[in-house]
């Protein structure tokens, strides 16, 4: 059952990339607004992340290959969690954009990792069940995640949904 217990908190870090990855969509009008840009050039902000995330993961992962799966695990998430706090205190668009830069890189880098640790560490008839519980945190942020991330937004302001996601990534260390 111990090994059992790190899968929840990788399900978590797949929580918080995930609730990141998609949270701005609903907030970009106020975004744009605050930013000084027009609502289509503020959705490259998602862009960009899906676009380094899908580029960055295979190759971070290949060069993290050799390296010590929980010590790349700790390092993506604090660096995803420091990632966020430089959205928090962005001050122009184009500091942002380097910030979702920054959060793609460390979610390329920690999702799969996830996958293959939380695998590595349960029995061999619980992996399906790791690995879906994994996988779930992406899920219920997308579910969840999105939508509370877009009500926070809209009551505190945009920089309060990274803020927020950046607590929920230093509770995943």
């Amino acid at each position: 059952m111990s090994t059992r217990k790190p899968i929840w908190w990788l399900a978590l870090g797949t929580f918080a990339i995930g609730t990141e990855a998609f949270m701005i969509a609903p907030l970009l009008p106020t975004m744009a607004a605050d930013l000084g840009v027009g609502v289509s050039q503020a959705g490259h902000l998602v862009s960009a992340f899906a676009l380094t995330y899908a580029l960055s993961s295979p190759i971070l992962t290949t060069l993290a290959g050799n390296l010590d799966r929980r010590r790349v695990l700790i390092a993506a998430m604090a660096f995803f969690a420091a990632a966020n706090v430089l959205a928090v205190v962005a001050s122009d668009y184009w500091w942002l954009m380097a910030a979702r830069i920054l959060l793609a890189l460390a979610a390329g880098l920690y999702m799969p990792n996830a996958n293959a640790l939380a695998s590595a560490i349960v029995s061999p008839e619980w992996r399906g069940r790791a690995l879906a519980i994994v996988n779930g945190g992406l899920t219920l942020a997308i579910t969840f995640g999105v939508p509370l991330g877009g009500l926070l937004g809209e009551a505190q302001g945009w920089r309060m949904t990274f803020a927020g996601v950046g607590a929920l990534g230093a509770i995943a260390v």
